[in-house]
């Protein structure tokens, strides 16, 4: 197979001597054509295009050449030969003599002129725009003789100055065509192996992107995916963790909002670091969608000005190494925003947290649990009756080295020995009665949130309305703060919530059973019968044996009320 080259000789006098020299050249299917400059950039620009391998130019249209395209570009040097023959020839010439260029040609002159001790002057330019000034400068000392590349000649030529053009000869010709085929060769290689690689990548992945350090696309490559299916690039070359193997797993959005698998593997090479990003949807199990709540987390926000908040959030850091724990305080306190908190410190985002009702894990198959899942928090254990709470043992246990992290939340610890095991953490999270100290911040936080995602238009409360709340005792916590600020928010068109609001609605609180007995009186006598043991169970704080002496029935008969 022919390399196919094009010589972009800078003067017309090189194509007769190019010409001359191909015939004895059979490897190099050879183009000549003539441009000077960026009349040479065109021309290479247009091979490129057309598919050409290598081009063969000199001096600055080389140098140009070089700038402006992505292959291989040849400079056919000035030899020492050529030299020799130009410098015979002008030391014949009673004149006063200078070689003017740039110093690839005025070295290699220097080195000649000193050795041979011709009386020749030498000027090194480093920019064609210094020509013309330099040589009418040295024609106004007296030179009358200016030897140089094209540019240098043209110039010398227009100044009434006597030119010689430094012309390459055969043996720089024939050099220029035996570097070309040497780098044509190798990118020819270089690129059998890309496509090796290409075919390889086809086969081994399907979606990714070649990220260079700096964010760079080197390659990409879709196969499920009709596009790239992020538009944000940024959003992944940020590295929530430095794992040793350089792999990382997170979770993000595509353009439509669903949720994809992103692994991220680093890849150094001897000058370079890049980033391998693979893709692919996240597709939860049907069975498991249906009991289970899985969500892609952010770091939650914890607010813990308060000390009660802080030793429990240093009781967690310094366990996250477990993987059961065990989250018991009274209702409203935020145990799952607790377990979100222990699932994005353990895992840094790479993986799934899913939230699930006890009983509706006692009928799930494990086999349908992803194992994208990382963390399982289990709540409403409460309603459990002595049985089915050892039936929910067994299947935690049953989970125990899948690398799952299992969270359980209760309103208080039962008497199990289960309870207390050595692997289990067990995490007292405080009421909003223990922690005032977060009230301001907790207060302002929720009426950040419902700003952005209501749009109401409060953004601050009067310090009264904070001491009115600072008073209030809280028995449903920090969930009945963020309703009764939900209230506030909507009901107040200004920006400011005022003490008069605040007083009313916790105002409310005492009148809030009145309306009650319309809602519990929908539906069916099975409804309604069901609707009476939940409300009771929730005032008797999910205390089953309570509940059950209230309604003056036995355990046994309230569970199969609220199962059926």
């Amino acid at each position: 197979m022919k390399i196919k080259a094009l010589f972009v000789a800078p003067y017309a006098a090189m194509k007769n001597l190019i010409e001359e020299c191909r015939y004895e050249e059979n490897e190099i299917d050879l183009d000549i054509k003539i441009g000077n400059l960026q009349e040479g950039v065109v021309l290479a620009k247009k091979a490129e295009a057309q598919g050409y391998d290598v081009i063969i130019s000199r001096g600055g249209t080389a140098k140009l050449i070089g700038e402006a395209v992505g292959i291989p570009v040849i400079d056919v040097h000035v030899s020492g030969y050529d030299m020799l023959r130009v410098f015979t020839l002008a030391n014949d010439l009673p004149r006063k003599k200078a070689i003017v260029g740039f110093p690839t040609i005025t070295l290699g002159a220097k080195a000649i002129i000193d050795l041979l001790d011709i009386p020749i002057d030498i000027f090194t330019i480093d920019d064609e725009s210094e020509t013309e000034p330099l040589l009418s400068r040295l024609k106004q000392e007296g030179y009358q003789l200016i030897i140089g590349d094209v540019v240098t000649f043209e110039t010398a030529s227009r100044l009434g100055l006597l030119g010689i053009l430094l012309q390459s000869g055969r043996e720089a010709i024939f050099d220029s065509f035996k570097e070309a085929k040497m780098v044509a060769r190798w990118m020819l290689n270089n690129k059998l192996e890309i496509e090796r690689l290409k075919a390889l990548l086809h086969v081994t992945a399907k979606d990714f992107m070649l990220l260079s350090h700096n964010g760079d696309i080197v390659y990409e490559q879709w196969t499920t995916f009709h596009s790239r299916p992020i538009k944000e690039i940024p959003l992944i070359l940020d590295t929530n963790q430095d794992d040793a193997s350089g792999k990382e797993i997170i979770y993000i959005k595509d353009n439509n909002g669903e949720t994809l698998k992103l692994i991220k593997t680093k890849i150094t090479t001897t000058e370079s670091l890049y980033l391998f990003c693979q893709f692919s949807h996240l597709k939860i199990n049907s069975a498991s969608e249906e009991s289970m709540k899985v969500n892609v987390l952010a770091s939650p926000l914890i607010i813990h000005q308060s000390e009660a908040m802080n030793t429990c959030l240093a009781m967690i850091d310094r366990c996250l190494f477990h993987t059961r724990f065990i989250l018991h305080g009274k209702r409203g306190t935020e145990k799952e925003l607790i377990a979100q908190y222990i699932h994005y410190h353990k895992t840094h985002g790479n993986g799934l947290f899913a939230s699930i009702k006890a009983l509706d894990l006692l009928d799930m198959s494990l086999e349908k649990v992803d194992k994208d899942i990382k963390t399982i928090y289990i709540h409403s254990i409460d309603l459990l009756d002595d049985g089915l709470r050892d039936e929910l043992w067994r299947k935690i246990g049953s989970i125990k080295g899948r690398g799952i992290t299992i969270i359980l939340g209760m309103i208080e610890l039962q008497h199990s020995w289960e309870m207390f095991n050595d692997d289990i953490i067990r995490i007292y999270i405080p009421s909003l009665a223990e922690r005032k100290e977060d009230l301001r911040e907790l207060v302002t936080s929720f009426i950040l949130h419902f700003n952005q995602t209501l749009g109401t238009s409060a953004i601050k409360m009067k310090e009264d309305g904070l001491a009115l709340l600072a008073k209030y005792d809280w028995p449903g916590n920090v969930g009945e703060l963020k309703a009764l600020l939900k209230d506030a928010v909507l009901t107040e068109k200004g920006y400011v919530i005022e003490k008069e609001l605040i007083e009313s609605l916790l105002n409310q609180k005492g009148s809030v059973d009145a309306g009650i007995s319309s809602y519990f009186l929908m539906g069916t006598l099975e409804d309604i019968e069901k609707k009476i043991i939940e409300k009771v169970l929730e005032e008797e704080d999910y205390n089953q044996t309570k509940a059950a002496k209230r309604l003056n029935i036995n355990r046994s008969t309230l569970w199969r009320k609220l199962k059926g």
